[in-house]
């Protein structure tokens, strides 16, 4: 990865390869601007990985956050959104932090403040919550 070989574990059929690959050359942080555009990333992301959706955050709160487990989860910043999507996903309140757990049918949502010592991060860890499934819950 990035000029650094790695030895590769994951699964060798092509679907799975394709998988892995597109999850190294997504962004970080997808930004989405409507309804449409939040269904079609939870559909695209799949059943496989965990999903993370910011409603009414920075791109840069989760940022760090998505660096470091882009490779096991999906994130996102739902920027325009509806009162249908505040129903669909849960939430009541902007800013939320919304988990979306496809395989296993979780939906867990987050609300701040995520600025300063208590950052993204932070709320996530003290709630116990993981950002991703371990790979041996797919076997």
């Amino acid at each position: 990865m990035h000029g650094v070989p790695v030895d590769y574990e994951g699964l060798r059929k092509a679907e799975s390869l394709i998988k892995q690959l597109r999850k190294f050359v997504i962004p970080d942080v997808s930004l989405l601007e409507s309804d449409s555009a939040i269904d079609n990333f939870v559909l695209a992301a799949g059943k496989q990985f965990p999903i993370f959706i910011a409603f009414g955050l920075n791109e840069t709160m989760i940022s760090n956050l998505a660096r470091k487990y882009k490779e096991k989860s999906g994130f996102a910043v739902a920027r325009g959104f509806s009162e249908e999507a505040i129903v669909k996903y849960g939430f009541d309140k902007v800013p939320a932090f919304v988990s979306i757990h496809p395989s296993d049918n979780e939906l867990h949502v987050f609300y701040g403040p995520f600025e300063g010592v208590r950052g993204t991060t932070s709320v996530m860890e003290e709630d116990g919550h993981p950002f991703y499934h371990p790979f041996s819950a797919f076997y």
